[in-house]
């Protein structure tokens, strides 16, 4: 039998008998097994070539091609150029986002960011935490639209954005190094940077604002604060980013106080309360 038909695309679903139809019936084994890959992928903060990916999916080369080939044609999986490596596709980006979107503190603040916007004149932007770190999965550009290479679907450095650094004060150090470590080993390395525990991470803490001037973009600055939960976790993240001259990043500037505005009211919306953080 050869792999295109193979039991486990023929045999995807079997019937129960009637005798134990109030069992819970079984599943498509394809789906479950394309979806155990995609897994992987997500799981990977580095694209994975095909022995890697068989390895990590327990499966062999042979199989997960036939996977693989109706992955890149859905857009699910994207292969680089020269590398041959495979990474999550704008076809799962677009199903990530929609997921995203169905929660309702994500179109809350969504509705609010234009009004933030309009009010400070600079680009507003949404992020939450994705497999690679923080994912913008929003922007709404002010009447100061500036050309910035943040567009929906980056994924910000830990390192030198104010979001990255914002989250790394409030995650756990088990999900903030392994990322860290990737961006150290490909040579970005900052000094300063806010680790819970560290003096700059209980700053971010304790004013729920992180900044970030021309280190990410020359001659822009970043404010970026948490929506936080009952349990004191970004949910997601707001940022504010400027030219450098006219958004200060002094905490007490007018960007950085209504941005601490709009997230506490959010956050308070999540059940989080500032007595208990």
């Amino acid at each position: 039998m050869t792999e295109e038909s193979s039991p486990a695309d023929h045999n995807d679903f079997e019937a129960t008998p009637s005798s134990t139809r109030s069992a819970k019936p079984r599943g498509i084994q394809s789906i479950l097994i394309g979806f155990h890959i995609l897994d992987r992928l997500a799981e990977s903060p580095t694209p994975l070539g095909l022995k890697h990916l068989a390895e990590a999916s327990n499966m062999p080369t042979s199989k997960l091609r036939f996977y693989l080939v109706s992955f890149l044609e859905l857009g699910l999986v994207v292969q680089e150029a020269p590398s041959g490596r495979y990474s999550l596709g704008p076809t799962a980006l677009r199903l990530g986002l929609a997921a995203l979107e169905k929660f309702d503190i994500v179109s809350l603040a969504r509705s609010e960011m234009r009004l933030l916007a309009e009010q400070l004149g600079f680009s507003v932007f949404l992020a939450v935490w994705g497999t690679h770190g923080p994912t913008i999965i929003d922007r709404v550009d002010g009447r100061n639209r500036t050309v910035l290479e943040i567009r929906v679907g980056t994924v910000l450095p830990l390192q030198t954005s104010a979001m990255g650094r914002a989250y790394a004060a409030f995650l756990p150090k088990a999900i903030i190094a392994p990322l860290l470590q990737v961006e150290r080993r490909q040579g970005l390395k900052v000094d300063d940077f806010p680790m819970q525990g560290t003096p700059e991470g209980k700053e971010i803490r304790a004013s729920r604002l992180s900044t970030a001037s021309g280190r990410l973009l020359a001659g822009f600055t970043a404010i970026a604060s948490p929506i936080l939960d009952r349990a004191g976790a970004p949910v997601a993240m707001l940022s504010v980013v400027g030219p450098v001259g006219p958004l200060k990043d002094r905490y007490e500037d007018t960007p950085a106080h209504a941005l601490i505005e709009l997230t506490t009211r959010l956050s308070l919306q999540l059940g989080w309360s500032e007595e208990g953080s």
